[in-house]
């Protein structure tokens, strides 16, 4: 990491634009001069200059992070200052070319006012020579002598200027070449960053919060962390949410990230197959007791395989009721992938699950704040093992997690 920075970052952050061969710049003792350049571009370039300054300032400091406790704050910072440099610079190229384009209609523009002149004056000679007024055609002929000879100054301002041109021409060039520098080092930055602390699950150690997740498939979205690490996947405490929900909505994730909700399909099926995860259950009674379930190992398929459920071995104080839906695949309200003949279990237990013949755990089921289901119903968010199969049981506290087994 250190010989990465220390070369992009010294060599063609500070050297890139001294190092070109355009003449409107040259560097003596890390000062540059505005008679060096011209007065419109110099302004730009020495902003450039001290923002580069900047930046090798940031990667010093870059340098000592392992050795700070807010080092994951600089890593930030040195990625927003390059991100930033790189927006800059593709203003200064915007900057450059509209001062390009106006300096050619300049030179477009004077020399159509002074052939027009000429061409005026000379057609005012052929008539008065007509005329014979040799006076007139002496004083016309020394106008005619004047402009020819301004239209030859004329000409070396717009040699001058075409110089110039020439020379910002290059410039843009160059910093076309150093966003594309600029650019790659973002990439290989923040590529190599995730690798020093990945962003695909939750920090291993830090305060429960909604942290940012980023997968390269899904994108970056928020989900709730432990401070130890686990990942919620799905929450239920209050029956705010509604979980008689279709296909779409399970897959892409619904709800509340600060209350109750449901992370996605996609998103877990993504995270456990790039690593191996464990599932960790909190449950949680009207009475207030609780338990937990425990599973050394989580995964689940793709779509095409119906986000079929692979769990491992159970440890806990609930018993297993997740251990019959091992290898089943999910159903919703819309989608019966269940195993039951005459019904879709989505539809009868009132929410997306892992079904077989029906469920021997429903823990998307409706929510029943007095802990019961109404009418002995069997339709509630349930756990077969831990209430010895009483049905119209109905939990009023549930929390899946997940966590990576190896960081």
């Amino acid at each position: 990491m250190k010989s990465y920075f220390t070369f992009f970052l010294s060599f063609w952050l500070i050297n890139e634009l001294s190092a070109t061969g355009a003449p409107i710049t040259e560097i003596d003792s890390g000062q540059l001069t505005e008679n060096q350049c011209n007065g419109d571009c110099f302004s730009v370039l020495k902003s450039v200059l001290y923002r580069n300054g900047q930046l090798e300032e940031l990667a010093k400091k870059y340098e000592d992070l392992q050795n700070l406790k807010n080092q994951e704050e600089w890593k930030k910072e040195l990625i927003d200052a390059q991100t930033r440099e790189f927006d800059y610079q593709r203003e200064v190229i915007k900057t450059l070319t509209g001062s390009i384009q106006s300096l050619q209609g300049e030179i477009k523009n004077r020399d159509s006012q002074i052939s027009g002149q000429i061409e005026q004056l000379k057609n005012q000679i052929k008539g008065i020579t007509k005329q014979n007024n040799d006076d007139k055609v002496k004083s016309l002929t020394e106008t005619l002598k004047d402009l020819e000879s301004r239209l030859e100054i004329m000409g070396s301002q717009v040699n001058n200027q075409t110089a110039l041109i020439e020379a910002k021409n290059a410039e843009v060039v160059n910093l076309t070449l150093h966003n594309k520098l600029c650019t790659e080092s973002i990439s290989k930055i923040t590529d190599d960053l995730l690798k020093c602390n990945r962003l695909d699950s939750c920090p291993s150690k830090g305060p429960s919060d909604i942290y940012k997740i980023n997968l390269k498939e899904i994108g970056t979205f928020e989900a709730p962390c432990s401070s130890d690490g686990w990942l919620t996947i799905q929450k239920r405490f209050d029956g705010s949410e509604n979980f008689h929900r279709p296909w779409k909505d399970y897959k892409e994730g619904f709800g509340n990230k600060r209350g109750e909700f449901f992370i996605g399909l996609e998103k877990l099926h993504v995270m456990t197959r790039e690593r191996s995860h464990e599932l960790y259950i909190k449950l949680g009674k009207v009475d207030g007791s609780t338990g937990y379930a425990h599973y050394d190992d989580f995964k689940i398929g793709s779509e095409l395989e119906s986000y079929v459920l692979s769990i491992g071995t159970y440890n806990g104080t609930v018993g297993d009721s997740l251990g019959i839906h091992r290898n089943q695949k999910f159903t919703t309200l819309d989608r019966d992938n269940d195993e039951h003949k005459e019904l879709n279990c989505a539809r009868s237990e009132n929410g997306g699950w892992w079904y077989r013949h029906c469920s021997y755990s429903q823990l998307n089921g409706k929510f029943y704040k007095e802990g019961r289901t109404k009418d002995n119903n069997t339709n509630g968010i349930t756990w077969g093992t831990w209430y010895v199969e009483d049905w119209t049981y109905s939990l009023t506290f549930v929390e899946m997690m997940i966590r990576p087994k190896t960081l």
